[in-house]
Parts: C-alpha cells; structure tokens; sequence
C-alpha cells in the first residue's frame, strides 16, 4: 500500500511564511499521486493554506518535543512519510520520528544540524553533502536541480527569454517582510525615471500601510498586488524586466520565468543560495538588504541598467542551464525511491 504524506510546517508575521509556500510547491507536485494531509501549529496563518487541502492543527498545548508522538498518535508512522520543513526541526526531533517508525524527509536551509532524516533536501546551488553530518542511512537532494516549485514555473523553466533593457521592475520580499524593505526600494526606485512600471507583490503578512500613502499619486506607474495565485504570479513575473528579490524561493521562480536579478539577503537561511547564485553568475549582488536605504536601492538599479545587454543575456544562459524544468520528476524518484527502502 502507498504511503500518505504529512506536510508540516508552520508560518506567520513573525517567522515568514517561507516554510508554508515551499511545501505548497512540494504537495501541488505529489498530490495527484499521494494522498497527504497538511499539518501545522494554531499558531500559523491558517488561511493562506488553500481550502482544498485536509489540514490538521497542532493545539498549543503541544510542544516541539511532545509533537512527534502526538503525530504517531494520531497517525500510523508505518503508513507515513513526513515532509518537513523549519529550523525547529533539530536533530532531536528527527531521531524521535525515526524512532517513532515514520520516514522523514527534511527540507534544509542551514546545513547545522546532524541529520536523522531518510532524505535532506538542500537547493541551495552552493552546498555538497561533505557540508552536512548525518546517520549513515541518509542521503542528500542537493541543488538547484531538486528546487522547490510550483508546476507552471517548472513548465516556464524549459523556456527561453531574451532581454536587451530594463524598464519594468518586479519587487517582492517575501511573505511577512520584516524590514519593510517593500517600501525603501520602492521609495528608492520610484526617482529612477527611465523606470515605467514597479510591480509590487506583497506577501500573505505585509503588515504596513504606510506603502499605500507613498504611491498614491503613481497608481499609474507602481502596481500593488497581494495573495497572488500562482498563475498571477507568474504572469505578473512575465511582463518585467529586472526583479529585486531576496535569494530564497521566490529568486528561484524569477530565474524560471527568466528576469534579471538584483539578488540579495537579509536573514540567514537566504546567504548560501546568495552566495551560490554569485558564483553560477545567475544575480548581480546585492548583498545584505537590512543594511539599504532607499537611496541604496536607486543606486543599484541605475548601475543595473547599465549593464551591456550582452551581460543579460549571458545570465539568463546561466538560469536556464540552472534551472532545467525536470524538478517534479526527481521528487516523485526520491518518494519512490523512500517507499521501497
């Protein structure tokens, strides 16, 4: 009999949404062939995870440490594969859904914690298993060639694009943006005047206003947008030229559709993509965007787009040969290959 799958993670203002929309990519990949359930905390925003998902909530009361044997409580670890996803999922956690009976793939960022888990999953391009240590059963999906995403940026990877100018800029920094950094760069970029549109996509738990008062007099040039499914996403994505994103997954899906990249970071888990980004010569660097003014971000788009096309084209070149549109066929190879062990 197939094994379910148990996609947990959580997500909200404080800790991101990352988590959450990564396995969303994951389960919009499995699900016409594995029955699963999505578990996350009360804590989490519920209502970004779609209707159509059975979801299964974890009361406060339960602990990190108490969690594993709730789940095998409620579920039959024999007949269950957990997917998670998050750094509370330390070695400890892993070793006791181990020896609980579950399979356990873990999706990784950090390459810190000693891993229990059948599977890691890292994307980062920068990472070899040598950067890792884990129990001799484990084995590693390293790479941009297991990159976490949805099926029509999957679809749009096997595309090319070409790109001779810059004009229409895409900005989004993530599910809760922290820093508001939405608002320095568009502050910033609105002054470049060679710049006809900035698309803004904010995330599920943007939590400031103060955007709204900066654009009200460019409705016609700055486009807001919020809870985009994926096929808005990907069509807004479509009709922009350069995107300032920081390098987590949402750089993944710009380098698909195939746009130039002002990559850079402003939390940890986001240093090692940067740093393999860099060296496959995918984003101009952008380094660490807690550290920007508005001033900063006008700055580094003007020397953008003063790059030689010959430069742009040379970095789509590089994002097509990253990102090959084969992601789906190697995870359901590693479920397949997890269920027969």
């Amino acid at each position: 009999m197939k094994k379910k799958i148990l996609f947990r993670a959580d997500g909200n203002s404080s800790i991101g949404l990352g988590h959450l929309y990564r396995l969303f990519a994951i389960v919009e990949m499995v699900k016409e062939t594995y029955e699963f359930a999505y578990v996350i905390r009360s804590s989490s925003t519920s209502n970004i995870v779609p209707d159509e998902y059975t979801t299964t909530i974890i009361p406060d009361e339960i602990d990190n440490e108490e969690e594993p044997e709730w789940l095998a409580k409620k579920y039959t670890p024999e007949e269950h594969i957990i997917i998670a996803d998050g750094y509370q999922f330390v070695s400890n956690y892993q070793k006791k859904i181990k020896a609980l009976g579950f399979s356990l793939i873990y999706i990784d960022d950090l390459a810190k914690e000693h891993m229990y888990a059948d599977i890691v999953i890292n994307h980062s391009p920068a990472l070899k298993s040598l950067d890792f240590t884990s129990e001799s059963y484990t084995k590693f999906a390293l790479g941009t060639e297991h990159s976490i995403l949805r099926p029509l940026f999957i679809e749009k990877a096997k595309e090319q694009k070409e790109k001779t100018s810059i004009n229409t800029i895409f900005i989004c920094f993530g599910g809760s943006d922290f820093f508001n950094l939405t608002y320095k760069s568009v502050e910033g970029i609105t002054k470049i005047s060679d710049v006809k549109e900035i698309h803004v996509v904010l995330g599920g738990a943007y939590n400031y206003n103060d955007i709204h008062d900066l654009i009200k007099d460019q409705k016609d040039r700055v486009f807001l947008y919020r809870n985009l499914d994926e096929k808005e996403m990907l069509n807004v994505m479509d009709k922009c030229d350069l995107a300032i994103v920081p390098t987590s997954t949402i750089c993944y899906e710009v380098c698909c559709v195939k746009m130039l990249i002002l990559g850079g970071y402003y939390v940890d888990n986001q240093v090692n993509i940067y740093n393999g980004f860099l060296k496959s010569d995918i984003i101009y660097p952008g380094g660490d965007f807690k550290k920007y003014s508005s001033v900063d971000f006008k700055v580094k788009v003007e020397d953008t787009m003063k790059k030689l096309p010959t430069d742009f084209e040379k970095k789509l070149t590089h994002q097509h040969q990253l990102f090959d549109g084969n992601q789906k066929k190697r995870f359901l190879k590693l479920l397949n290959e997890l269920e027969v062990c």
